[in-house]
């Protein structure tokens, strides 16, 4: 029984550092908090411009900031089927902002990346934004929870948003033709360009061929191919102009004005084929 009163008063020493343990690490600042992002870092876009089934274009999301941070750099993660792309400017592996790397604090600047949306997504989809960036302190402990003092220190700080990507239906021609009439020089043999600008979508396999054929008039394509291609490849990009090159051979053509039937054909959502003409003025 005599035991009794030396342990109760251990007991209470014991309890009595615990509590004064637990009241320092509440009071002392923790590297957490010391690192913490004051820079107020958020995205002002909640929905970026509208898109079409099967259209490549570019959007842009606009950020601002409390105050000015460095070394911005964006990577953006989509659903599958959609394949994002980024400025060649920095190597093409991720965006960063319009000016430079820098958002000044209070102002606003934007990222931009480029979205291919299969002609399959007919459905409003949201990307997600990864930004990293650096919030340099300065020299009067901003990044501090509490305390003055220098602290100059580069801290490196991570955010993200989500945005909605809405995808509406395509409106005007899936193509048209800048390209009516050629000029052929009487007896010449030698290929001409006709003209084609994508719609909102992008057409992939796209080939133009002439059909049926005046007397006296023949026809090649670029390698001896059965039809025609883009120049700067397989697809007519939505919005762009590209051409597609035949060669005539009009050495046993009169002169006269031909009309000549085009059989176009592009795959979309599925394969497609469209008619058209083209008028050889031959002199």
């Amino acid at each position: 029984m005599a035991l009794r009163p030396a342990r109760a008063r251990a007991g209470r020493r014991r309890a009595a550092v615990v509590g004064a343990l637990v009241a320092a690490a509440a009071l002392a600042p923790t590297p957490a908090g010391a690192d913490a992002d004051k820079t107020g870092v958020r995205a002002l876009t909640a929905q970026t411009a509208p898109l079409v089934p099967g259209q490549s274009a570019w959007v842009s999301v606009v950020w601002t900031a409390d105050r000015t941070v460095t070394d911005w750099s964006t990577t953006v993660s989509a659903p599958p089927g959609v394949a994002v792309t980024y400025p060649t400017t920095r190597g093409g592996s991720d965006t960063s902002l319009y000016g430079s790397d820098t958002l000044v604090g209070t102002t606003r600047d934007f990222t931009a990346f480029r979205l291919q949306v299969p002609h399959t997504q007919t459905a409003p989809f949201q990307v997600t934004l990864r930004s990293t960036y650096t919030d340099t302190c300065g020299d009067n402990g901003q990044c501090k929870e509490q305390g003055g003092g220098n602290d100059d220190k580069a801290r490196a700080h991570i955010t993200t948003a989500t945005v909605t990507v809405p995808v509406q239906p395509a409106t005007g021609p899936a193509f048209t033709q800048p390209t009516t009439t050629l000029a052929v020089a009487a007896g010449s043999n030698g290929f001409h360009d006709i003209a084609f600008t994508g719609g909102q979508a992008d057409l992939a396999d796209f080939t133009v061929r002439l059909g049926a054929l005046p007397a006296g008039l023949a026809v090649a394509y670029p390698g001896d191919a059965a039809v025609s291609r883009p120049a700067r490849g397989s697809t007519l990009t939505g919005g762009t102009t590209d051409h597609v090159s035949v060669r005539l051979d009009a050495t046993a053509l009169p002169p006269g004005s031909y009309t000549v039937p085009l059989v176009v054909t592009w795959t979309a959502a599925a394969p497609q084929t469209a008619a058209g003409t083209v008028t050889l003025d031959v002199r």
